[in-house]
């Protein structure tokens, strides 16, 4: 006996609802993936770690004078690429423009000042979560010696890096 057409083993087909429901469980696979492994320095997650205040210097080179003169004391830091704050300037130091270059003649590396160019020195403060990996100021921006950060004061932007860095260890 033959089975009627209606019943028994009928194959499963793709179909267009199916393949709309493939794609969205696959989006929200990405972006689930993505937004769980982003480096934001865990500023959607609570840290287990202890507040303190941090110091650090970053080094802006290269800047042409009058944009070194428009930092001051009190300034709010942003962080230029994330647009998350850095922490309050506390003293700037000015100094002339220099560069290490190779001298072609003795094959050694001399330093030269550069014209009509001065390098600053930003002492910045902040609060931060301390915890053994990393420091991170509230915004998740995370301090560590040797980044290149991108930086926007009130009248001005430059680029340097960290260069020193301390913590209070009371806390």
């Amino acid at each position: 006996m033959e089975k009627s057409s209606g019943q028994g083993n009928r194959k499963w087909r793709l179909n267009f609802f199916d393949v709309i429901f493939i794609i969205c469980v696959l989006i929200i696979a990405v972006v689930v993936i993505l937004y769980s492994s982003r480096s934001d320095g865990g500023s959607g997650i609570v840290f287990s770690g202890t507040r303190g205040t941090v110091v650090y210097r970053v080094e802006l080179k290269g800047l042409i004078e009058d944009t070194a003169y428009l930092i001051k004391p009190g300034d709010s830091l942003v962080d230029k690429v994330e647009k998350r704050p850095m922490g309050t300037v506390v003293s700037v130091e000015v100094n002339p423009s220099t560069a290490s270059n190779k001298s072609y003649i003795t094959g050694e590396r001399i330093i030269t000042d550069v014209p009509d160019r001065k390098d600053a020195v930003l002492l910045v403060t902040s609060e931060a979560t301390i915890t053994e990996n990393q420091i991170s100021v509230p915004g998740g921006f995370v301090v560590r010696v040797g980044t290149w950060v991108s930086v926007n004061g009130p009248l001005y932007n430059c680029a340097g890096y960290i260069i020193d860095m301390e913590r209070d260890d009371a806390a």
